[in-house]
């Protein structure tokens, strides 16, 4: 007769001690003393019987999709160690899906007891036996469940009164667990690494090219990958263990982690502080607008942030880069294009702006704004400011999440207990808020006028860069400048046909105008302050 062994364990820490050999050994022996022969082996590793994923996802659903395909004319024998490998779904689940899997000519066999369950001998007693053995296993795992639903959550509750431990040994990769009792211990070059992962990405560099940067210099990967791959680098960016944030999950036996809503600040060391995990993230958000140039040119800065000033479209690029004359001079014809023109939706502004001529044109007065300043706040005073608004940012955002679950769950209840907490919580909200504003504060007077100092800085370094002809030096200094432009500029509209130039607000508090001078093939502006105030 004909054998299929099937193997299954739910915890993914079994799969690492003898829970296979045993099951193989006992399947194959007693199959050998039987007389059958082996087809194929079955394995559902890391998947829950008590959920039924198995009979959904597993290898076991191909088996049962098989038969019912017909691969089994003959009749098969299905093998396993104990009946609770099968299912531990409550009673009438099991009972008939064996029902079903016997009527379709499967025999269902189990190496304790020697048992065999089939269409011919699925008489009363057969019936008794099995749902007795699915009921037994249902109710341990639904009390294993509870227990270590129970467990976890008062480790929680402990967590979020404030106490100080290290919940479970597992921890992000640029961390380890040492001591009695066991604490989380940075491990200085991995530290340096996701540093560096956030530092560029504030840079500029997408995920593909940081983990790019990092297999070139032969930097150690934190696992067992054989180098870098761009959804490390994402894993990292997105972990908020990185601001020393723990956000915990519940994970039913078999199913997938659902976070629980709740954040434990201060849980592991903080390796990444909270002004550069800000500016990352602004990072990551703009590169989503998926402004980039063809392949690593980055050609157009503006992409995304330009507009026709005549009906409010995107200004499109249309690249067909330098081509040399008749006469031997080179001409560069990459130009900006009203998209509601291009596609004829009845925009009248035809202009084709020359786009090398209108990125020196637009970057010239951001420069100047940035070298106009004389007087800068000590540098590291700024910075130091600007990491504990980003903290106390995170923290306001985390105490107001708060506030509104505890909100929700009073007007759900009603229980005074929840009014209660949510009274408190509202409390502390507030006092966050407040020491918010008197950061931001301290910051703007530290700042004087120049609110955006770090963004014009990088600008001007960067701006000899812009056409470099080493392809990587110009990616990131073109990567840079488009990060600072965007942040910088709130608008930039095009106008034309009849009088051709460019408008743009810088810094929230100065209009600039743009005109081409059609003599001298450039640009010139001005600059006026929004409110009518003359420039200091």
């Amino acid at each position: 007769m004909d054998c299929v062994v099937y193997m299954r364990w739910s915890s993914s820490e079994q799969s690492k001690g003898s829970t296979l050999e045993r099951q193989r050994a006992d399947c194959w022996s007693h199959a050998a003393e039987q007389g059958w022969r082996v087809l194929e082996e079955l394995v559902d590793d890391g998947i829950s019987a008590f959920k039924g994923e198995h009979a959904a996802t597993g290898q076991l659903s191909g088996f049962v999709r098989d038969v019912e395909a017909g691969r089994y004319p003959e009749g098969v024998i299905l093998l396993c160690e104990k009946l609770d490998r099968l299912s531990r779904q409550e009673p009438s689940r099991v009972f008939l899906w064996m029902m079903n899997l016997t009527e379709a000519g499967v025999t269902v066999a189990t190496v304790d007891g020697a048992r065999r369950y089939s269409k011919g001998n699925l008489d009363m007693a057969a019936i008794i036996e099995v749902i007795v053995k699915a009921q037994l296993s249902h109710e341990e795992s639904e009390k294993k469940s509870q227990r270590l639903g129970a467990a976890w959550a008062a480790k929680r509750r402990r967590l979020s009164a404030g106490e100080k431990f290290v919940m479970t040994r597992r921890a992000p990769g640029w961390l380890e667990v040492v001591g009695i009792p066991p604490r989380f211990v940075p491990i200085p070059e991995r530290v340096d690494v996701v540093r560096r992962i956030f530092e560029e990405t504030v840079a500029g560099f997408g995920k593909q090219h940081i983990a790019r940067n990092l297999n070139c210099d032969g930097v150690p990967t934190f696992g067992r990958a054989s180098g870098w791959h761009a959804s490390a680098v994402q894993k990292i960016l997105r972990n908020p263990a990185v601001v020393g944030e723990l956000h915990p999950a519940t994970k039913p036996r078999g199913s997938r982690r659902e976070a629980t809503g709740e954040v434990v600040q201060d849980y592991y060391p903080v390796v990444v502080d909270a002004d550069l995990h800000r500016r990352a993230a602004a990072a990551m958000a703009e590169r989503s607008r998926r402004f980039t140039g063809r392949g690593r040119r980055l050609v157009n800065l503006f992409s995304g942030l330009a507009r026709c000033e005549a009906c409010g479209a995107k200004m499109t690029f249309r690249g067909k880069g330098r081509k040399q004359r008749a006469d031997g001079s080179w001409v560069n014809e990459d130009y900006l294009v009203c998209d509601g023109y291009q596609r004829g939706r009845g925009c009248d502004n035809h202009l084709h702006y020359n786009y090398a001529v209108w990125e020196d044109g637009i970057l010239s007065p951001i420069i100047y704004e940035a070298l106009r300043e004389e007087s800068f706040a000590p540098q590291a005073e700024i910075q130091e400011l600007e990491i504990e608004v980003a903290r106390l940012e995170r923290a306001n955002e985390l105490a107001s999440v708060r506030t509104r679950t505890a909100l929700d769950l009073a007007i759900e209840t009603g229980r005074h207990e929840a009014r209660s907490a949510w009274t408190d919580l509202t409390a502390k909200s507030d006092e966050a808020e407040a020491a918010l504003d008197a950061a931001r504060e301290r910051l703007i007077r530290i700042r004087g006028s120049l609110s955006v100092e770090e963004q014009q800085e990088r600008v001007r370094t960067l701006r000899a860069s812009l056409d470099h002809p080493d392809e990587d030096v110009r990616f990131e200094a073109r990567s840079k400048i488009k990060s600072a432009v965007h942040a910088l500029v709130t608008d930039l509209t095009f106008s034309g046909p009849e009088q051709v130039g460019v408008t743009m607000t810088v810094g929230g508090d100065r209009r600039v105008s743009i005109d081409h001078d059609e003599i001298k093939g450039g640009t010139e502006w001005i600059m006026g302050r929004l409110d009518g105030r003359p420039l200091a």
